[in-house]
């Protein structure tokens, strides 16, 4: 049943959004040929792909997304956390893979191949924030079966839920509208943190106790991931190293992409042996 819903959903966002989004192009306006001055562009038989350093970062990222995930599913010893927890890392690794494909793997040939200016986005990172939306919130239903229980639990899960629906909503008007803003980075911040933040306060109060310790350090990592990402991007280096395709190229999402590496080293590290259900009883 819930498969069918997700299904539905993804359906809902296509039908949408057929033909819509190649009306939002690249800001600042850009054409093919500046596309390829800004970033490295490299022909392999007769296909161009660009950021190699970003392919294999982001690539790796989501191979290492999914096998997290398939560890909490494979010792899951009948754990709902544990079940969510896997869940949300798979989803995480699924949207990697979107992400890289379209961001870096073949940014040139989705955006920009064959048009007068390059497209700001597609359907590859339509699907990327949707699933990255549903990973934050499998992950908050792992948090509230793994610390809370009773009326606590019930409402994290339907928040959990209600947030996904929503987020899915606000994307199928953006893609259906077309709107830049809310298919943007900084609106899909907007349901993701809320989560993470409730997750840092429900494991707060039981620091003591090492899964809860665990799941907060592990929640505020995830927020200096992304603050590091920002702070990359507004120092501007990423430019300033590529120097006009003099220099190398390591952008903002690269820094990203090694920072969720040790995020889930860590993940694998402190949950991977800690992760259960919270009883009713306690």
């Amino acid at each position: 049943m819930h498969l069918r819903r997700l299904a539905l959903v993804v359906t809902a966002i296509g039908l949408a959004g057929c033909g819509r989004l190649d009306e939002l192009t690249y800001e600042p306006p850009t054409t093919p040929a500046q596309w390829c001055e800004q970033r490295p562009c490299i022909e392999v038989a007769d296909t161009v792909i660009n950021e190699p350093i970003g392919i294999v970062l982001v690539f790796a990222l989501a191979l290492m997304w999914i096998g997290s995930g398939l560890y909490f599913l494979a010792t899951r010893r009948g754990q709902r956390s544990r079940l969510w927890f896997g869940i949300a890392l798979v989803l995480g690794g699924v949207g990697a893979g979107l992400a890289g494909t379209s961001y870096q793997l073949f940014s040139y040939v989705l955006k920009c191949q064959g048009r007068d200016l390059c497209s700001l986005t597609n359907g590859y990172e339509v699907a990327y924030s949707v699933t990255q939306a549903w990973s934050v919130s499998a992950m908050v239903v792992a948090v509230a079966f793994a610390t809370t229980s009773g009326r606590a639990r019930t409402a994290l899960v339907w928040y959990a839920a209600l947030n996904a629906v929503a987020y899915c909503a606000v994307t199928i008007v953006g893609v259906s509208t077309p709107s830049a803003l809310l298919l943007s980075f900084p609106v899909l911040m907007l349901f993701a943190l809320p989560g993470v933040i409730i997750v840092m306060v429900i494991s707060a109060r039981r620091l003591r106790a090492p899964k809860e310790r665990a799941i907060f350090t592990a929640a505020v990592l995830l927020i200096l991931v992304q603050v590091a990402y920002y702070a990359y991007w507004a120092s501007g280096l990423t430019q300033t190293l590529w120097d006009g395709g003099n220099g190398f190229y390591f952008s903002e999402n690269d820094v990203l992409h090694i920072g969720f590496i040790l995020w889930l080293g860590y993940v694998v590290w402190r949950l991977g042996p800690t992760l259960d259900d919270r009883s009713e009883s306690r």
